[in-house]
């Protein structure tokens, strides 16, 4: 099986390695903006999973807007022209070891376990094999992740290391009962708590005893109620061991900074393992408040790094999920890191093939569980992924999770160091924008609609997009295509903050006010949406169907070398960010493949052979 695993992780990347600095100007890689392919998607709602399954086997959909359950995959991929692609999770399940409590805050107890548990049996008999073995504290498919470059692996149960290391740590059986005392000569035993509404979780607690039995500590698995042993992990009430699951919805990192910083290992909701280290703690401001990628990514790692050896809680497992699509008619299918080939990505580089008159034209039918309540991206929960396909943005998240410059053609970030007229503690990013993105009604996208939808986010009373803006101070248009962003505070994280909102027409919503954006609720196609996005909705019924088709002078579009100009068009390429380059967690795909069409590059990425 390990054998199996490691033939489906390789990954083949067609790159060009370019330096980093502060301006993102030179952090570019050749790639593409280039795509739009489509006329159309058609995003239908099928009433049910296995409906939605059975319209792709008969080719009424292409793919599937969603995962698809476990129980469909041997029909799936006995069908001809359908395509099983993994999506990772952004997330593991763990145990957390209670690092206050003695023994178990000695490092070496916290090693020993982690070289005994066994985590490809979790993966293999647990999961089933839908799951990889899990190391560091970030996801193995966030780009932040040094899961792939640690040193060694604690995957394979290595009981003579482990017994190694406690012996060293003076953990003896001085008594002959068959179980090791503390070095301080006290019998201790090991309670492991883990969900009993968790069929894994128990399996796992039963792994985890044979493992500290393994080598010679006295331990047992508990079923108990997740929620009470939780609220105890919330509020460092007394624990051994407990098993928790964690899912993120972004990639940022911010998060590490705090969940096992010193000065919270008493604070409620913080730091479950009671983690206390100087070292760990020394690199928080660097990961908080350093404005360069380089810096950020520094601290990062060597965080990871730390308690990969200090191991305050021991990552299991992270498993996927699975997606399927048709590829005899269409291609250029994208499996984005985070949502599948399903994915903006997809939108934007799917196209027939030419067998079939490709690469333009085609209408792209979808089918998707996710109805939609309105078409209002200010207040619809359920409709907030379609602003990526009706909205821009300064920045996207690329395929891999590293940022894409998008409206925006590059940044600059200064501080006080850098620009005396900024204040000591604060930041301005300054962005160059695009100078050919229009709205729908033909007016253009300039700079002064960015620095309006950044003031009216955060004025408008409870919008939710005015979340992550309280420390900005002022947002601007110092010229046409120039837009400035001033902070009270420093840190990377703020130009994603700033990157990745969407985009509103001022015109628009200039009209509307600050008090009627929870009122604002299109009904496209009767009432026209002014958007900026590459598609916009020309069909929709309700509980049946939508319909998107292209927008005709999106400011993103392929157009064949031979009719490509020196001017500012389609044609742009370099522009994924340098931290794009850093390869992928090599449990995501079994290869990543760049098709040259034109002077544009498709990545398309197809899932491992799942035996």
């Amino acid at each position: 099986m390990r054998a199996k695993r490691a033939s489906a992780i390789v990954i083949l990347l067609l790159v060009v390695i370019l330096s980093i600095h502060t301006s993102s100007a030179a952090n570019k890689a050749d790639s593409t903006k280039n795509g739009l392919f489509l006329d159309k998607i058609v995003f239908q709602w099928p009433n049910s999973e296995s409906e939605c399954v059975q319209a792709l086997l008969d080719d009424d959909i292409q793919a599937i807007d969603d995962t698809v359950g476990w129980e469909y995959l041997d029909e799936l991929s006995e069908a001809e022209s359908i395509r099983i692609a993994e999506i990772p999770r952004n997330g593991y399940g763990y145990l957390c070891i209670n690092c206050q409590k003695y023994p178990f805050n000695l490092t070496a107890f916290r090693r020993a376990f982690s070289f005994a548990i066994d985590k490809e049996r979790i993966c293999d008999d647990t999961w089933e094999g839908h799951a990889y073995p899990q190391d560091s504290v970030v996801p193995r498919k966030s780009p932040w992740s040094i899961e792939e470059d640690l040193p060694y692996h604690y995957y394979e149960s290595e009981i003579s290391r482990a017994n190694q290391i406690l012996d060293h740590a003076g953990f003896d059986d001085i008594d002959g009962d068959s179980f090791r005392e503390a070095p301080n000569g006290q019998d201790f035993n090991v309670t492991i708590e883990v969900s009993d509404s968790s069929e894994i979780a128990m399996k796992i607690g039963e792994i985890a005893e044979t493992a500290l039995e393994d080598v010679g500590i006295d331990a047992i698995s508990v079923p108990t109620d997740f929620y009470e042993y939780l609220n105890r992990a919330y509020f460092h009430d007394d624990y051994d061991m407990v098993f928790i699951a964690w899912s993120f919805s972004d990639f940022d990192l911010d998060w590490l900074a705090y969940e096992y910083w010193s000065e919270y290992a008493d604070k409620p909701y913080y730091n479950f393992p009671n983690f206390q280290n100087a070292t760990f703690d020394s690199w928080k401001n660097q990961l908080l408040h350093a404005t360069e990628y380089d810096k950020v990514y520094e601290a990062a790692r060597e965080m990871q790094k730390i308690l990969f050896y200090q191991c305050p809680i021991v990552p299991c497992y992270s498993n996927f999920e699975i997606s399927a699509y048709r590829n005899d008619r269409f291609e250029g299918f994208v499996n984005d890191i985070k949502w599948g080939p399903t994915s903006f990505w997809s939108c934007l580089q799917a196209h027939l093939k030419e067998s079939q008159g490709g690469p333009y034209g085609g209408g792209l039918h979808w089918g998707s569980p996710r109805g939609i309540d309105g078409f209002s991206i200010l207040h619809s929960m359920h409709s907030i992924w379609l602003e990526h396909l009706l909205y821009d943005h300064l920045l996207r998240v690329g395929p891999n999770g590293h940022y894409v410059n998008w409206l925006a053609r590059s940044y600059t970030i200064e501080t006080h160091l850098d620009n005396q007229n900024i204040p000591s503690g604060h930041m301005r990013i300054t962005f160059d924008l695009v100078r050919n993105a229009t709205w729908t009604d033909g007016k253009p996208l300039t700079a002064e609609d960015v620095s309006f939808t950044f003031n009216y986010y955060q004025e408008a009373p409870g919008i939710p997009l005015g979340s992550g803006l309280e420390d900005m101070t002022a947002a601007y248009a110092e010229k046409p295509y120039t837009f400035v962003a001033e902070f009270n505070s420093t840190s990377y994280w703020l130009l994603h903050t700033i990157g990745y909102k969407p985009i509103i027409p001022k015109h628009v919503f200039g009209e509307i006010g600050l008090q009627g954006w929870n009122r604002y609720n299109p009904r496209p196609p009767q009432e026209p949406m002014i958007t900026s996005g590459p598609f916009n909705v020309s069909d929709y019924v309700a509980g049946k169907h939508m319909e998107l088709s292209h927008n005709p002078n999106y400011f993103y579009q392929y157009v064949p070398p031979s009719t490509a100009n020196s001017t500012e068009t389609t044609t742009t390429t370099n522009i994924f960010a340098k931290p794009l380059l850093t390869p992928l967690g090599t449990a995501v795909v079994i290869a990543s493949l760049a098709t040259i069409a034109g002077t544009g590059i498709l990545w398309i990425r197809e899932a491992r052979d799942r035996n």
